[in-house]
């Protein structure tokens, strides 16, 4: 979809997710969206990544077509040298089982005691109160500010990049069209004229954003208008936007309401380290850890 959002980077989830494919049998009923011969890559792999993510994030993949694919690319490659590292015995020589062991008990002592921190850290249910929550609201209210949003339609045309002429006849057709939607039928046009299949199939509408998640050609014609009122024609890199304004709210500070949920969770992460601190402070005493300086400036210089 030809969004009025800026695109984002997928850097962030890329390296995290080259681990091995789903299992044949598990993805026997698995559309697969991505092969290089027998290697497959289920599209349940690729809605487990973006169930994993935060939603803001999740929008911005979602909305990088190129970074996904490119993301899939480096799963089925990496995959594809797993499986030959392994026909040619790598994963059998003495050396690469003794990296594999140490990596083994590095993972499973960090699952441990992840775990068992986590069970001396338990936050009660019924904590923090609302009255704690009130109170936090009230402590970092002046944090809390939301910035004006704009609920936007849009009729697209697509232009590509370097053609004249097609930009030449592009642009007429854009002016034309946005004369008739000022004159028109908004949506009817946009379901009849953009170019843009998801938000045409909507009568255009796009939805509410901030001027920060708007592409940049857009965000000044938009703090111009007036509700209800249609664009001139606006050349972005990809093509033409003609926007509508359908609606607009301005900058406030988020409601109690709004932010109970990220406060709660906040104060029980808060509240789940001090639970930690003060264990680890019971268990092992700063005083009480012992340090050879001896023994480690041995040891510092040993390593160039």
């Amino acid at each position: 979809m030809k969004q009025l959002k800026s695109s984002a980077g997928v850097a962030g989830f890329v390296l995290a997710s080259l681990v091995g494919m789903t299992s044949l049998q598990a993805m026997a009923a698995d559309k697969v969206v991505a092969s290089l011969g027998a290697v497959t890559v289920p599209d349940s792999d690729v809605q487990k990544m973006l169930d994993a993510m935060p939603p803001a994030e999740r929008a911005a993949v979602k909305g990088n077509r190129p970074g996904v694919e490119n993301w899939l690319r480096q799963r089925v490659v990496s995959e594809a040298v797993l499986r030959e590292a392994r026909s040619k015995g790598w994963a059998d020589r003495p050396e690469i089982k003794a990296r594999v062991d140490a990596a083994v008990r590095d993972v499973t002592a960090r699952i441990v005691t992840t775990a068992y921190l986590e069970s001396v850290a338990q936050v009660p249910a019924d904590y923090p109160s609302e009255a704690d929550v009130a109170a936090a609201y009230e402590q970092s209210k002046s944090s809390f500010g939301l910035p004006a949003t704009y609920r936007l339609a849009q009729i697209y045309l697509p232009v590509t990049p370097g053609d004249a002429a097609e930009a030449k006849k592009v642009g007429e057709k854009a002016r034309k069209l946005a004369t008739q939607a000022r004159a028109g039928d908004f949506a009817a046009l946009a379901r009849a004229e953009s170019q843009d299949k998801t938000s045409a199939e909507r009568g255009g509408e796009v939805g509410t954003l901030a001027l920060a998640d708007m592409l940049p050609e857009v965000r000044e014609s938009v703090t111009k208008m007036k509700v209800g009122q249609v664009s001139e024609p606006v050349q972005a890199a990809a093509g033409i936007h003609i926007v509508k304004l359908l609606e607009s709210q301005p900058a406030r500070t988020a409601t109690l309401d709004e932010m109970k949920p990220r406060l709660k969770q906040a104060l029980r992460q808060q509240r789940q380290q001090q639970l930690l601190q003060e264990y680890i402070a019971k268990l092992a005493p700063a005083d009480r850890v012992n340090i050879d300086t001896a023994a480690l400036d041995a040891a510092l210089q040993k390593t160039n």
